[in-house]
């Protein structure tokens, strides 16, 4: 990573972090906490603090892509955002790309459910999500609209610093133990009450599954150049496993090392397969 590009990246590092967990500490503090999406929908809240302190988190989810936007126009000025710009609207790519990228997330939660149900959890347990299929669309808009747009920061400029000097295998340990970082505040105020076993298992299990999609996210990134593919992947992975799993992997923290292990099987799939190099069967200069 040349120099110019090492402190592009710190200074994303830095307006992300700050910008996010800022905002998210701000709204654990004032009482966050989750409420289904059906209340979300209906404006259902409890008091105007409820309401206060889900737009502040909500608003913290923006931290990648308002980190992106200051680096890409601090090192590289108006060019640099002309061209990121570009890629976040680059919707041109094989077909092929939006086959897998509906149907992979799909088979990974299948196979969840599979191993879940071998293990003896109850299919009762499964499926039962506040996203019912009446609104899943109306569920993958709004992803789309909000965890997506952590996209081009993450993919968009992060994966493309990093893989100047380091192989993508190398880019995705990194990036992908960075990205399960900033989500700790609020994984954290999830299991918090429930024990510290839990709450290292499910910081566990979650570390290693962000991990995980990350070389996912990579491989579809490196093979299209598309960020737009990578919001909606990003979106549609959240969609389905909500859809899937609903509370089940917080309900029963065990249940989260699953979804990294799955996870982790598609991802030795694709490394053999692609190499870690590039993750595209191409090799760098």
């Amino acid at each position: 990573m040349i120099k110019e590009d090492n402190k592009a990246f710190k200074t994303y590092l830095l307006s992300t972090f700050s910008f996010t967990w800022g905002l998210w500490i701000i709204a654990l503090f004032m009482g966050y906490k989750d409420i289904s999406f059906s209340n979300y929908l209906n404006c259902n809240f409890e008091n105007p603090n409820q309401i206060i302190s889900h737009i502040i988190f909500r608003i913290g989810v923006y931290g990648p892509l308002f980190g992106s936007l200051i680096a890409t126009y601090l090192y590289s000025g108006r060019k640099g955002i002309v061209a990121f710009k570009n890629k976040i609207f680059k919707v041109k790519v094989n077909f092929i790309w939006y086959f897998y990228l509906f149907f992979l997330p799909i088979l990974l939660n299948f196979a969840v459910v599979l191993i879940g149900l071998i293990l003896g959890i109850s299919i009762n347990s499964f499926f039962n999500s506040s996203v019912s299929i009446n609104y899943i669309i109306i569920f993958f808009v709004y992803e789309t609209l909000t965890s997506g747009l952590e996209e081009p920061g993450w993919r968009g400029f992060a994966l493309e610093k990093l893989q100047t000097i380091y192989t993508s295998e190398k880019s995705g340990w990194i990036l992908g133990l960075i990205w399960a970082i900033w989500h700790y505040p609020y994984v954290i105020s999830l299991y918090i009450n429930s024990g510290w076993i839990p709450l290292v298992l499910s910081l566990a299990g979650f570390s290693m599954a962000i991990i995980g999609q990350t070389f996912i996210m990579i491989w579809f990134y490196n093979n299209t150049k598309s960020i737009f593919i990578s919001i909606l992947l990003h979106a549609w992975l959240n969609t389905s496993t909500t859809f899937f799993l609903g509370d089940l992997t917080i309900n029963n923290p065990v249940m989260g090392i699953i979804p990294a292990i799955v996870t982790w099987g598609i991802v030795l799939i694709l490394l053999k397969i692609y190499g870690g190099e590039t993750l595209t069967k191409e090799v760098k200069n």
